[in-house]
């Protein structure tokens, strides 16, 4: 991989994802695996990259508690997220503005920061529309986009 090692470390560092837009989860119990897709342009400690991927492999647990939004759609922004490690195991807790809260818990985690290409500077306004009104203002899984900086618990 030709991309730079991350400077601030979401896999690592406590309330790296502080503003982080939750676009997405995907969960492959086949595989044992789970990604976040994560839009970066309203975050605080990251200067460059407009979306993300966290993903988690050997999967151990997931888990999403929120209290259901008065509207179709809604922006989850990152409150709190905290990482941490204990033997073989590595999870994350993610507080969600406004009542949410994420946990995952696996073998390994990555992180890619990426550019996603054709994406306004800013998030779409949410308010009163719906996914297809918004998508082409938001990363997608099937963006393409160049990975800027990387970072993985490999070798933790």
């Amino acid at each position: 991989m030709t991309a730079a090692p991350i400077d601030w470390d979401p896999l690592r560092e406590r309330d790296a994802l502080l503003e982080v837009g939750l676009l997405d989860c995907r969960v492959c119990p086949l595989t044992g695996r789970s990604g976040l897709l994560l839009d970066m342009r309203t975050a605080l400690q990251y200067r460059t990259g407009n979306a993300a991927l966290l993903a988690v492999r050997g999967m151990r647990s997931f888990r999403w508690r929120e209290t259901p939004p008065d509207t179709e759609l809604f922006n989850f922004s990152v409150g709190s997220s905290s990482p941490s490690t204990k033997g073989e195991t590595w999870r994350i807790e993610v507080g969600l503005f406004i009542d949410g809260e994420l946990s995952i818990e696996g073998r390994a985690a990555d992180f890619y920061l990426l550019n996603a290409e054709a994406l306004p500077d800013a998030p779409p306004n949410y308010s009163g529309r719906r996914l297809d009104q918004v998508r082409h203002g938001l990363p997608w899984w099937d963006s393409e986009c160049t990975v800027l900086e990387w970072s993985s618990t490999d070798g933790i």
